[in-house]
């Protein structure tokens, strides 16, 4: 399982996304699985960031995470995913806070909680990234899921159930990114010392889509990448940045691959 944690400024915005479609329609069905706060999406909404604008004086009092299981867990009924946001808002130590759990997918569910407990006071977020590890990790151990810490590849990103259900619905081999991810890679590897010009051609002869972004000193900051048949609902070209694909695949490393090597030539000494 893994733990996503972002924080924000109110309910009302994250709400209105896991209740929405979704970027890519992807959203089915979305519904409460637990929580302590009642009512429907506004009044949810409107209790929450009402009752956390008590500490107007927190940037950002609105605490997120959304849990993900690994592809190869089973698809875990509602009740299921129920008592597993409790056991960790409760371990995470917001089980005083008003907080809320919405599934829209098959694999995730996010939760919305305010720091701002029931007395008012307000709960420190600090090392929330370390603290969440050994409680995901219990729940792994108590549902039996899949030890995401160990399955994880850290370099390029895991490829999400409904993205593998995505690309088998348009007809690909294959999820995109884990192709992106093969050719690009290809494309580097012949072209390692020969500069980026000679890699971008690479990219085209692969089919590689590429978009190179421009910094401010005249340079790149770095790729996005797509394939010519990634495509969403709308017909739109689906693209992706590269830390998105795999982190090798970033600019600094790729520059650092890609930096053309200077052609020796005679020794200082040498006599014609």
């Amino acid at each position: 399982m893994i733990a996503k944690i972002t924080k924000g400024r109110r309910a009302d915005r994250a709400l209105r996304y896991d209740f929405g479609p979704g970027r890519d329609e992807e959203h089915v069905n979305p519904r409460v699985v637990t929580g302590n706060v009642p009512g429907t999406v506004d009044q949810l909404a409107h209790l929450i960031d009402a009752h956390t604008a008590r500490r107007a004086d927190i940037a950002r009092p609105i605490w997120r995470c959304a849990l993900r299981t690994a592809p190869d867990d089973p698809i875990l009924p509602d009740t299921t995913w129920a008592r597993i946001a409790e056991r960790y808002v409760t371990r995470m130590g917001y089980g005083n806070c008003p907080w809320v759990a919405v599934r829209h997918g098959e694999d995730h569910i996010h939760l919305t909680i305010s720091r701002v407990d029931w007395t008012g006071w307000l709960v420190r977020d600090a090392f929330d990234y370390h603290r969440s590890w050994p409680v995901v990790r219990d729940i792994e151990r108590v549902w039996k899921l899949v030890n995401a810490e160990e399955r994880s590849n850290r370099i390029a990103p895991q490829v999400t159930r409904p993205e593998r259900a995505a690309s088998q619905s348009r007809g690909a081999p294959r999820p995109e990114r884990e192709e992106l991810r093969t050719r690009i890679r290809a494309a580097r590897d012949a072209t390692r010392g020969l500069g980026r010009s000679a890699f971008e051609h690479a990219l085209t002869e692969a089919g590689v889509e590429w978009r190179a972004h421009p910094s401010a000193s005249g340079g790149i900051r770095g790729y996005s990448f797509s394939l010519p048949t990634w495509r969403d609902h709308g017909g739109g070209q689906i693209w992706v940045a590269a830390s998105k694909v795999a982190k090798d695949l970033r600019w600094p490393q790729l520059r650092a691959e890609l930096a053309a090597r200077p052609t020796p030539g005679p020794p200082p000494d040498a006599r014609s």
